[in-house]
């Protein structure tokens, strides 16, 4: 029943950030790896952050559409953060 219900329901077009962050095609290899280091920072990040890891400062703030996302980033006072950007 999900499936019929997402094949019914009409594209939507994204946004140019959108695009940006995440392309429709991926042709090369280069493409696609940047891609999953992308996906792998956000899934990191949000997991860092809703269990509370860090201190506030070491994410920034990026909206996609209107999902806040929040990234974790080189924060000179956190080592942890500084760590796991690095990683």
């Amino acid at each position: 029943m999900a499936t019929a219900q997402l094949s019914h329901t009409g594209q939507k077009h994204k946004t140019s950030k959108e695009s940006v962050l995440f392309p429709r095609k991926i042709a090369t290899d280069k493409q696609s790896m940047v891609l999953m280091k992308r996906l792998l920072a956000i899934s990191v990040s949000c997991i860092t952050y809703l269990r509370g890891l860090f201190p506030e400062s070491s994410y920034g703030t990026c909206y996609l559409d209107d999902l806040c996302l929040k990234i974790l980033r080189e924060d000179k006072n956190c080592l942890g953060s500084l760590q796991i950007v690095k990683w």
